[in-house]
């Protein structure tokens, strides 16, 4: 469907000479793109994304709470026709019962059977399988030199703290990641049918792992006290979690999860030791480490392209008018570093107050991994602080290189770290 045959009068229209997602130039430099669509083109449709683009703080914020827009790409116009329901697979029974396909009641009510799971108790086993993730990675370090902080942590990390988090045992933490990477491209729109059928494919191992886990634990007196074992339990009033809003669970945490956290440990790493004042105040100040995650997060706005809503109704919006079934790219990437929310935006400030920040979302799709992700960079930019204080990127520049095939992110694939280790270690002995 070409919906941009006929631009409707008056429709602010732009195109891959002013945004480019895949450009390496914007990959390894998007600021300047950013800021110009911020300044004259905050909301515009994309003629070749086929998207509406929705740029500025203010406006991703409406739009983000704004149920009108669902984050349900079935809703989207050039989605794949519906299945049968003898044809539907796991992955598209998961999908449906999932926080991101059911209406707004029954969104309420998954939220609600699931707040157990991710009650303190339950954390806090989590947080000690976390941080014993982290002391590995950087025990794996050792004494070295120098070091990939992509290699060595952000590859690792994040897949293997959810694995240790659902309950997938280390010899099955390849396999899981191999179904955390297929969940995640299954529901983008900007890859190809052909891919995302072949991503769809490729997670019916992970899902045929996940359903007998399921089944064992309801078959036991007790389901457990750990995560898994929490949403097996899981009561209101006698109304229980089926086994297909579980695994829709488990989807949304490892969309959620995954691809934030990759990103995050290596931009902290950058961020701090590109900023060696602010390396220097979160070493003094650690009561700072909660908020240096957000302002880093934010500062290092490492999205490629936007993350998606589809327009459930036609929409008059701010003088634009949304077509139902249109996609809207929603850039918090942009809006992150949007000088009328953010008049210095270009600085990392470890102490900036980040009330109505956009950093994990904002509405009804809060995102359900913020806790892993808070809990995965605090722990891993303290044990960096404790083992390399001293650190400075390699060459001044961490010979940083960028996985330019990414389909969702600016992801940082080598950031070479010097460690300084027998400075630190001379200054200690003295």
């Amino acid at each position: 469907m070409d919906t941009s045959a006929a631009p409707a009068a008056g429709r602010i229209e732009i195109d891959g000479r002013i945004f480019n997602p895949y450009a390496k130039d914007y990959i390894r430099e998007p600021r300047p793109v950013w800021q110009r669509l911020l300044r004259d083109y905050p909301l515009a449709w994309h003629k070749d994304l086929q998207m509406w683009l929705v740029n500025s703080h203010a406006l991703c914020d409406q739009v983000l709470k704004d149920q009108r827009f669902t984050p349900n790409y079935r809703a989207w116009e050039l989605a794949p026709p519906p299945k049968a329901e003898a044809d539907k697979t796991d992955f598209d029974l998961a999908y449906e019962k999932g926080f991101f396909a059911v209406s707004p009641k029954d969104h309420l009510r998954l939220r609600k059977l699931t707040m157990p799971a991710f009650a303190k108790p339950v954390m806090a086993k989590i947080d000690a399988k976390i941080r014993d993730l982290v002391v590995e990675c950087f025990d794996a370090i050792g004494e070295a030199e120098s070091f990939d902080v992509y290699q060595t942590i952000a590859s690792k990390l994040p897949v293997r703290a959810i694995s240790r988090m659902v309950g997938v045992p280390t010899d099955k933490e390849e396999f899981f990641h191999e179904f955390a990477v297929n969940i995640i491209k299954a529901t983008r729109i900007n890859i190809s049918a052909k891919e995302r059928e072949a991503s769809v494919e490729l997670t019916k191992p992970g899902f045929a792992y996940f359903k007998a886990q399921i089944a064992e634990r309801r078959a036991l007196p007790h389901p457990g006290e750990d995560f898994l074992g929490s949403l097996v339990g899981a009561s209101d009033n006698g109304e229980k979690l089926d086994d297909y809003e579980i695994l829709s669970v488990l989807f949304a945490l490892i969309t959620a999860g995954s691809d934030t956290a990759t990103d995050l440990h290596t931009f902290a790493i950058l961020g701090l030791l590109s900023n060696l004042d602010q390396y220097e105040l979160l070493k003094r100040q650690p009561q700072l480490m909660e908020n240096a995650i957000i302002e880093l997060l934010r500062w290092g706005s490492f999205g490629k392209v936007p993350f998606f809503r589809f327009a459930t109704e036609d929409i008059e919006f701010h003088g634009q008018f949304i077509k139902k079934g249109q996609a809207v790219g929603v850039n918090i990437s942009a809006a992150w570093l949007d000088p009328a929310k953010y008049p210095d935006w270009d600085r990392l400030d470890l102490q900036r107050r980040l009330d109505g920040n956009l950093v994990f979302g904002a509405g009804a799709h809060f995102c359900i991994g913020t806790y892993l992700v808070r809990v995965q960079g605090g722990l891993m930019i303290q044990e960096f602080i404790k083992r390399f204080p001293d650190a400075e990127l390699l060459d001044g520049t961490g010979e940083l290189d960028y996985d330019y095939q990414h389909h969702n992110a600016r992801r940082i694939n080598r950031l070479m770290v010097r460690t300084n280790r027998s400075s630190s270690s001379l200054q200690q002995a003295a």
